[in-house]
């Protein structure tokens, strides 16, 4: 467990802003597309969940850039799309933002997969996301936030510094494994997935209810604004992220970092502590 993390600059939250952009395989589609939610078709290829789901990579991702301009993002991006989209994927990377592997598709939860498999997935999509960008990816978010038990001793094996998938904690801690040490951080309470159904005008004041909580707090804290580019890239709920991040930004207690950033810099703090 990690104690007495602080802020750059004495800052009393660190807030990151994560980007899902997401594909599932061949005959597998996000069971929360609204059509698929709201009348589902067993054993047909539901052609209209998988292109809803596609318009992540071909036009969502693109306003969530314009929408994040000068603040770093990490954009957990799964091997399926990069393999698929490597110009997006490139731009996204050129555009200073942190590519941060998330399996190789959606369906790809560690949980159900077997030790091998596991490992096979994390070396499939590190390798790809590495060919197209040039630069090994440091962090892991699992589909669903779901790893197995031997998800961070994989990843710490892999070379990964940090993972996603924890939601013990509000502030960031370190995980011992048998291959050294990996900063875990907090996986968010709310997304445009989970809490859009309200309304998007709900979804913003939400994230801006609680950054004034963090903010009124003695700190430090972390604050979590998470995306993905399928359903948050859209009009509404892109303009209504950009409110949020136009807070962030005039908010001189805030700062705003990549999750390889605050991991590097808690595990810093920690290697500092011994």
């Amino acid at each position: 467990m990690t104690a007495g993390i602080g802020w750059p600059g004495g800052r009393k939250v660190a807030a990151l802003v994560t980007v899902a952009l997401e594909l599932w395989s061949p005959g597998h589609w996000p069971a929360y597309a609204p059509m698929a939610a709201a009348w589902p078709l067993p054993d047909v290829d539901d052609t209209h969940s998988t292109s809803w789901a596609d318009y992540g990579v071909t036009t969502g991702i693109w306003r969530l850039l314009d929408v994040l301009g000068d603040l770093p993002a990490t954009v957990g991006v799964n091997g399926l799309v990069a393999e698929r989209h490597p110009d997006t994927v490139r731009a996204v990377h050129r555009a200073g933002h942190e590519i941060a592997a998330h399996a190789w598709a959606q369906e790809m939860v560690p949980a159900l997969l077997d030790v091998e498999a596991e490992r096979a997935d994390i070396r499939r999509c590190t390798d790809v996301l590495r060919d197209v960008t040039g630069v090994r990816p440091t962090g892991w978010m699992s589909p669903r936030a779901t790893g197995s038990k031997h998800t961070a001793g994989l990843l710490a094996e892999a070379g990964y510094r940090w993972t996603g998938d924890h939601s013990d904690r509000d502030l960031p801690q370190v995980l011992s494994t048998a291959h050294g040490p990996l900063a875990s951080l907090m996986h968010s309470d709310h997304s445009d997935v989970r809490d859009a159904a309200a309304g998007p005008y709900a979804y913003r004041d939400l994230h801006l209810e609680l950054l004034n909580q963090l903010l009124a707090a003695p700190g430090p804290g972390v604050f979590h604004l998470t995306v993905h580019a399928h359903v948050g890239g859209r009009p509404l709920l892109a303009g209504m992220a950009g409110q949020i991040l136009d807070r962030l930004r005039d908010s001189a207690d805030v700062w705003v970092a990549t999750h390889a950033q605050v991991a590097e810099h808690v595990l810093n703090q920690e290697k500092g502590r011994r």
